[in-house]
């Protein structure tokens, strides 16, 4: 073994004080002496945190709660955990191979207890290997550079003997987050046809919902899901799809199926909860987003919203004890980070805390902002609805005054559905003139966008975006940015002779826009508009320097 491995800085996480120490000898036979434990999760997150370590060995079966898997997961989509430290579950089950074969977010490698020091070293020793082989992808990821991770990535294929699987795998994950769809549905398929790799169906069908292609990346997951049945994460891509395409009741339905294979994942739990409060089921809510805090805990991944919820629930139970509790929580994690989400939080937490509607106006600045998502938006509504003066009998809605002008800025912010505006509206709870006033204010959007495409289709491109352009820039509505985007690069086209003043600031306006509904469309269509845009001005990487 190498003098590098002996050096090597291991945390041992295990809930049994004489598991830690017999790990610890067999360690300690291999020379290995640089090591530290971790009795329960909330030790392990405190020890990442604080600390960076080159081997994690972590039991499967962490006591109550949380297991060395779902935790693996959280901290890899966190960021918590460094891609070159080497993950090693330790199990008593022979059956865990059936859930590593098909976990997205997998260890580098795992062991069935009892084992001896020469197969524990072996194992890490492996994982090294593995680790230093795909190291100046990591270096290059953790820089932040994309395409210089790509290209690494496609320099070591040649010699990726023994590690090819590993590589692909990265590489085809790399191309799916670069938006290089075509290239990344050529490695699925290479892939695929050699053998059938769950993570390679996975994949594939990302490609296609990301195309637009729903029908042939649901029959991949169903797929996927039929021949592995614990294939969790074809499960929550599903799920996420359906959200998307408004069919909200089957995505609660996959959940559940999630949350029946990892009971205790933070992230899913705040996922299922937040979509059971869209769907007007408080009591399930309530049930999924405290066990979301019971097992969160001092992760990162535990969100403020999520307490918040809780806090909005118990509000509306009159459970004063509960909602205090969880708005103290709030503040508190509000205060870590003086981000604009933590501010607009804290408004939030302190309007229910004191009952006073003035500290909602705090938010109002803030709602064009994408710290303010929609679930915020949700929270800002239940949060009204609970302080503000209940709605008197003949009273007009007027968008003009307290609290419609709120409503009015949410609506037209984020209605680019009938279901989403179905969302808003069940978040104001027994207030049918709260109601009708934000179905109208969203249906005036929906039908905004609507003549501006009917323009489009027309060839009238000026015009659609003479109507769409001032609207987009007031609401930053996603379904207007979009239109807008697709208006200026059809009007810019369409006429060579556009003045270079007014080409340089549409062309910027588009940039904008673009940026801003990154991730909240298709893949696909982000980069389609982002490369057309760079092709029209001779290249995307002076225009993007120009417009910085």
């Amino acid at each position: 073994m190498s003098q590098e491995i002996v050096q090597a800085s291991v945390l041992i996480a295990d809930d049994s004080s004489t598991v830690r120490q017999s790990i610890r000898m067999t360690l300690a036979q291999a020379g290995i002496t640089r090591v530290e434990t971790a009795s329960s999760i909330g030790e392990v997150r405190r020890k990442l945190k604080n600390s960076t370590f080159d081997v994690v060995l972590c039991d499967f079966h962490f006591g109550e709660g949380m297991n060395g898997q779902e935790l693996l997961e959280e901290l890899r989509n966190s960021g918590e955990l460094p891609l070159y430290t080497i993950w090693i579950m330790i199990t008593a089950e022979a059956s865990y191979e059936k859930v590593v074969s098909v976990a997205e977010i997998g260890p580098d490698d795992y062991m069935i207890k009892p084992f001896t020091s020469n197969k524990l070293t072996d194992r890490i020793s492996n994982a090294w290997k593995r680790k230093r082989f795909l190291k100046p992808i990591y270096d290059k990821i953790n820089e932040g550079d994309l395409p210089g991770a790509i290209n690494a990535a496609k320099e070591l294929i040649p010699k990726a003997t023994g590690f090819s699987t590993d590589l692909m795998r990265l590489l085809g994950s790399l191309l799916l987050e670069a938006g290089r769809l075509d290239e990344a549905a050529r490695l699925f398929a290479e892939v695929l046809a050699k053998r059938i790799v769950p993570w390679a169906k996975l994949g594939l069908a990302k490609v296609f919902s990301r195309q637009g292609k729903r029908t042939q990346a649901e029959n991949v997951l169903l797929e996927c899901i039929f021949e592995h049945s614990q294939y969790v994460d074809a499960y929550e891509e599903l799920a996420i799809m359906y959200m998307a395409d408004g069919r909200l009741t089957e995505a609660m339905d996959i959940f559940d199926k999630c949350l029946s294979l990892t009971p205790n994942n933070v992230s899913r739990l705040q996922k299922s909860g937040n979509l059971a409060n869209m769907l007007g089921d408080t009591a399930k809510a309530k049930e999924l987003l405290g066990r979301a805090v019971l097992c969160g805990g001092n992760s990162s991944s535990l969100s403020g919203e999520t307490v918040l919820q809780l806090a909005l629930a118990a509000k509306r139970e009159k459970n004063s004890s509960d909602t205090d509790k969880y708005l103290r929580m709030v503040k508190e994690m509000a205060k870590r980070d003086d981000t604009v989400k933590n501010q607009i939080m804290s408004f939030i937490a302190t309007a229910l805390y004191e009952g006073n509607p003035q500290m909602l106006e705090q938010v109002m600045p803030h709602m064009s902002e994408s710290d303010f998502n929609l679930e915020m938006a949700v929270s800002f509504i239940m949060a009204a609805d609970l302080v503000c003066p209940p709605t008197a009998e003949n009273e007009q809605a007027n968008s003009g005054a307290v609290p419609y002008n709120w409503l009015q800025q949410i609506a037209q912010r984020f209605v680019t559905t009938r279901h989403i505006s179905g969302m808003l509206e069940s978040a104001a709870n027994m207030r049918p003139l709260w109601q009708q006033f934000i179905q109208q204010s969203g249906a005036e959007i929906i039908e905004l966008n609507h003549e501006s495409v009917q323009l489009m289709l027309k060839a009238e491109f000026g015009e659609a975006l003479n109507m769409l352009l001032p609207k987009a820039k007031h609401t930053h509505n996603v379904r207007l940015m979009l239109s807008t985007s697709h208006a200026i690069i059809k009007y810019l086209k369409s006429d060579p002779e556009i003045e270079d003043n007014e080409r340089f600031k549409l062309v910027s306006e588009a940039h904008q826009f673009i940026e801003r509904i990154s991730g909240t469309v298709d893949a696909g269509t982000y980069h389609m508009l982002r490369d057309e845009l760079g092709e029209m001005t001779g290249g995307r990487t002076k225009l993007l320097n120009g417009i910085r």
